[in-house]
Protein backbone atom coordinates (compact mmCIF):
# COMPACT_ATOMS: atom_id res chain seq x y z
CA UNK A 1 0.00 0.00 0.00
CA UNK A 2 1.21 3.52 -0.77
CA UNK A 3 0.90 5.48 2.47
CA UNK A 4 0.59 9.24 2.24
CA UNK A 5 1.45 9.80 5.88
CA UNK A 6 2.80 7.64 8.66
CA UNK A 7 3.21 8.21 12.36
CA UNK A 8 6.59 8.23 14.07
CA UNK A 9 6.69 6.72 17.57
CA UNK A 10 6.27 10.20 19.06
CA UNK A 11 3.20 10.88 16.91
CA UNK A 12 4.91 13.18 14.42
CA UNK A 13 3.72 13.20 10.84
CA UNK A 14 6.11 12.11 8.09
CA UNK A 15 5.20 12.47 4.44
CA UNK A 16 6.14 10.67 1.25
CA UNK A 17 8.35 12.43 -1.24
CA UNK A 18 5.53 12.69 -3.80
CA UNK A 19 3.34 14.72 -1.43
CA UNK A 20 3.83 18.46 -1.21
CA UNK A 21 4.82 19.41 2.33
CA UNK A 22 6.40 22.45 3.87
CA UNK A 23 6.98 23.90 7.29
CA UNK A 24 5.56 27.36 7.93
CA UNK A 25 5.68 29.72 10.93
CA UNK A 26 2.87 29.37 13.45
CA UNK A 27 2.02 33.05 13.03
CA UNK A 28 0.54 32.07 9.64
CA UNK A 29 -2.13 30.00 11.37
CA UNK A 30 -5.42 30.69 9.58
CA UNK A 31 -8.24 29.37 11.72
CA UNK A 32 -11.63 30.80 12.62
CA UNK A 33 -14.27 30.25 15.29
CA UNK A 34 -16.30 27.12 14.58
CA UNK A 35 -13.49 25.49 12.58
CA UNK A 36 -13.47 21.69 12.81
CA UNK A 37 -10.24 20.20 14.14
CA UNK A 38 -8.90 16.71 14.80
CA UNK A 39 -6.90 16.19 18.00
CA UNK A 40 -4.64 13.23 18.68
CA UNK A 41 -2.38 12.44 21.63
CA UNK A 42 1.07 11.14 20.54
CA UNK A 43 1.30 7.40 21.06
CA UNK A 44 -2.48 6.90 21.01
CA UNK A 45 -4.44 5.56 18.02
CA UNK A 46 -7.73 7.36 18.68
CA UNK A 47 -8.40 10.81 17.24
CA UNK A 48 -11.02 13.21 18.60
CA UNK A 49 -13.13 15.71 16.67
CA UNK A 50 -13.75 19.19 18.03
CA UNK A 51 -14.36 22.83 17.13
CA UNK A 52 -12.39 26.00 17.79
CA UNK A 53 -14.49 28.17 20.11
CA UNK A 54 -11.96 30.80 21.14
CA UNK A 55 -8.40 32.06 20.84
CA UNK A 56 -6.02 34.83 21.77
CA UNK A 57 -3.86 35.40 18.67
CA UNK A 58 -0.27 34.19 19.06
CA UNK A 59 -0.97 33.03 22.64
CA UNK A 60 -3.52 30.19 22.97
CA UNK A 61 -6.52 28.46 21.37
CA UNK A 62 -9.63 26.84 22.88
CA UNK A 63 -11.39 23.82 21.39
CA UNK A 64 -14.72 22.34 22.40
CA UNK A 65 -14.04 18.62 22.37
CA UNK A 66 -15.39 15.58 24.18
CA UNK A 67 -12.64 13.50 25.75
CA UNK A 68 -12.67 10.44 28.01
CA UNK A 69 -12.51 11.61 31.63
CA UNK A 70 -9.20 9.81 32.24
CA UNK A 71 -7.57 11.50 29.24
CA UNK A 72 -9.02 14.89 30.14
CA UNK A 73 -7.65 14.61 33.67
CA UNK A 74 -4.24 13.63 32.30
CA UNK A 75 -4.16 16.56 29.87
CA UNK A 76 -5.31 18.97 32.58
CA UNK A 77 -1.87 18.44 34.12
CA UNK A 78 -0.23 19.43 30.83
CA UNK A 79 0.84 17.32 27.88
CA UNK A 80 1.46 17.32 24.15
CA UNK A 81 -1.19 16.97 21.45
CA UNK A 82 -1.27 17.05 17.65
CA UNK A 83 -3.91 19.29 16.09
CA UNK A 84 -4.95 19.05 12.44
CA UNK A 85 -7.44 20.97 10.34
CA UNK A 86 -8.21 21.58 6.68
CA UNK A 87 -8.21 24.94 4.93
CA UNK A 88 -8.99 25.25 1.20
CA UNK A 89 -8.21 21.60 0.51
CA UNK A 90 -4.88 21.63 2.35
CA UNK A 91 -4.17 19.83 5.63
CA UNK A 92 -2.37 21.79 8.35
CA UNK A 93 -0.98 20.17 11.46
CA UNK A 94 1.05 21.19 14.48
CA UNK A 95 2.26 19.93 17.83
CA UNK A 96 1.39 21.98 20.85
CA UNK A 97 1.23 21.88 24.64
CA UNK A 98 -2.02 21.72 26.59
CA UNK A 99 -2.54 24.43 29.20
CA UNK A 100 -5.73 23.06 30.73
CA UNK A 101 -8.67 20.72 30.12
CA UNK A 102 -12.02 21.29 31.83
CA UNK A 103 -15.42 19.59 31.85
CA UNK A 104 -17.60 22.36 33.34
CA UNK A 105 -19.53 24.29 32.17
CA UNK A 106 -18.60 22.30 29.04
CA UNK A 107 -15.71 20.18 27.81
CA UNK A 108 -12.93 22.53 26.68
CA UNK A 109 -9.26 22.11 25.81
CA UNK A 110 -6.84 25.05 26.09
CA UNK A 111 -3.54 24.79 24.19
CA UNK A 112 -0.65 26.95 23.05
CA UNK A 113 -0.53 28.75 19.73
CA UNK A 114 1.87 26.84 17.44
CA UNK A 115 5.38 28.04 16.74
CA UNK A 116 5.74 25.86 13.61
CA UNK A 117 3.16 24.10 11.42
CA UNK A 118 3.23 21.52 8.63
CA UNK A 119 1.29 22.20 5.45
CA UNK A 120 0.48 19.14 3.33
CA UNK A 121 -1.15 19.21 -0.10
CA UNK A 122 -2.77 15.81 -0.51
CA UNK A 123 -2.35 13.93 -3.76
CA UNK A 124 -5.27 12.22 -5.45
CA UNK A 125 -5.38 8.43 -5.91
CA UNK A 126 -7.52 6.51 -8.39
CA UNK A 127 -10.76 5.26 -6.84
CA UNK A 128 -12.08 1.69 -6.79
CA UNK A 129 -15.84 1.28 -7.19
CA UNK A 130 -17.56 -0.53 -4.32
CA UNK A 131 -20.81 -0.86 -2.37
CA UNK A 132 -19.93 -0.77 1.32
CA UNK A 133 -22.34 -0.22 4.19
CA UNK A 134 -21.40 2.59 6.52
CA UNK A 135 -22.54 5.03 9.16
CA UNK A 136 -21.91 8.76 9.03
CA UNK A 137 -21.71 10.67 12.33
CA UNK A 138 -22.48 14.39 12.48
CA UNK A 139 -23.39 16.79 15.28
CA UNK A 140 -27.00 15.74 14.67
CA UNK A 141 -26.46 12.01 15.15
CA UNK A 142 -26.00 8.88 13.06
CA UNK A 143 -26.89 8.46 9.37
CA UNK A 144 -26.89 5.23 7.37
CA UNK A 145 -24.80 5.61 4.24
CA UNK A 146 -23.30 3.74 1.31
CA UNK A 147 -19.68 4.05 0.18
CA UNK A 148 -19.68 4.17 -3.63
CA UNK A 149 -15.93 4.20 -4.26
CA UNK A 150 -12.76 4.23 -2.20
CA UNK A 151 -9.02 4.85 -2.47
CA UNK A 152 -6.14 4.96 -0.01
CA UNK A 153 -6.82 8.66 0.61
CA UNK A 154 -10.60 9.04 0.50
CA UNK A 155 -14.01 7.82 -0.61
CA UNK A 156 -17.37 8.85 -2.06
CA UNK A 157 -20.34 8.54 0.28
CA UNK A 158 -24.07 8.53 -0.44
CA UNK A 159 -26.50 9.44 2.35
CA UNK A 160 -30.22 10.23 2.30
CA UNK A 161 -31.26 13.39 4.12
CA UNK A 162 -34.54 15.26 4.43
CA UNK A 163 -34.57 19.02 3.96
CA UNK A 164 -35.00 19.60 7.70
CA UNK A 165 -32.04 17.36 8.61
CA UNK A 166 -28.99 19.39 9.61
CA UNK A 167 -26.69 17.15 7.61
CA UNK A 168 -28.56 18.25 4.46
CA UNK A 169 -26.79 21.61 4.82
CA UNK A 170 -23.28 20.10 4.97
CA UNK A 171 -20.72 22.01 2.91
CA UNK A 172 -17.23 21.39 1.57
CA UNK A 173 -14.67 21.65 4.36
CA UNK A 174 -16.85 20.02 7.03
CA UNK A 175 -15.31 17.25 9.13
CA UNK A 176 -17.44 14.18 9.87
CA UNK A 177 -16.81 10.72 11.30
CA UNK A 178 -17.30 7.71 9.02
CA UNK A 179 -17.63 4.08 10.05
CA UNK A 180 -17.38 1.60 7.18
CA UNK A 181 -17.28 -2.17 6.84
CA UNK A 182 -14.38 -3.45 4.73
CA UNK A 183 -15.61 -7.03 4.59
CA UNK A 184 -12.82 -9.44 5.55
CA UNK A 185 -10.79 -6.47 6.86
CA UNK A 186 -13.52 -5.62 9.36
CA UNK A 187 -14.96 -2.23 10.29
CA UNK A 188 -13.00 0.98 10.75
CA UNK A 189 -14.06 4.38 12.07
CA UNK A 190 -12.16 7.53 11.13
CA UNK A 191 -12.63 11.25 10.45
CA UNK A 192 -13.21 12.49 6.91
CA UNK A 193 -13.20 15.95 5.35
CA UNK A 194 -15.92 16.75 2.80
CA UNK A 195 -14.35 17.99 -0.45
CA UNK A 196 -17.50 18.40 -2.54
CA UNK A 197 -21.26 17.89 -2.24
CA UNK A 198 -23.89 16.88 -4.80
CA UNK A 199 -27.59 17.16 -3.92
CA UNK A 200 -30.37 15.43 -5.84
CA UNK A 201 -33.90 14.67 -4.62
CA UNK A 202 -33.01 14.19 -0.98
CA UNK A 203 -29.81 12.28 -1.68
CA UNK A 204 -26.40 13.67 -0.74
CA UNK A 205 -23.26 12.44 -2.46
CA UNK A 206 -20.12 13.51 -0.62
CA UNK A 207 -16.64 13.39 -2.07
CA UNK A 208 -14.31 13.09 0.91
CA UNK A 209 -10.76 12.47 2.02
CA UNK A 210 -9.58 10.53 5.05
CA UNK A 211 -8.09 12.58 7.87
CA UNK A 212 -5.36 11.23 10.11
CA UNK A 213 -5.81 7.45 9.66
CA UNK A 214 -3.55 5.42 11.91
CA UNK A 215 -1.15 2.78 10.58
CA UNK A 216 -3.57 -0.10 11.16
CA UNK A 217 -6.42 1.68 9.36
CA UNK A 218 -4.15 2.51 6.41
CA UNK A 219 -3.06 -1.12 6.19
CA UNK A 220 -6.62 -2.45 6.28
CA UNK A 221 -7.79 -0.03 3.58
CA UNK A 222 -4.77 -1.01 1.47
CA UNK A 223 -5.49 -4.72 1.92
CA UNK A 224 -9.11 -4.18 0.88
CA UNK A 225 -8.06 -2.27 -2.25
CA UNK A 226 -5.52 -4.93 -3.22
CA UNK A 227 -8.14 -7.66 -2.79
CA UNK A 228 -10.69 -5.73 -4.88
CA UNK A 229 -8.17 -5.14 -7.67
CA UNK A 230 -7.11 -8.79 -7.64
CA UNK A 231 -10.68 -10.14 -7.79
CA UNK A 232 -12.23 -7.67 -10.24
CA UNK A 233 -9.62 -7.49 -12.98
Amino acid sequence: MKDLTRKDPDGAMTVQADAKVMKIPGVQLSISLGKDVIVRVPGMDLAYRGKIVGFDPYDYLIASIRLPSSLREELAMGGQIIVKYVHQGTVYGFKTLVRNAISSPTSLLFFDYPTVMEKVQLRRDSRTNCNLDGTLYSDEGEHDCLILNISSTGCRVSVRAKARDRIAAVEAGAILILSLNLGAEGAIKLPIMVRNVQREQGLLTLGSMFLDPNAEEEERIGNYLERMQRLTR
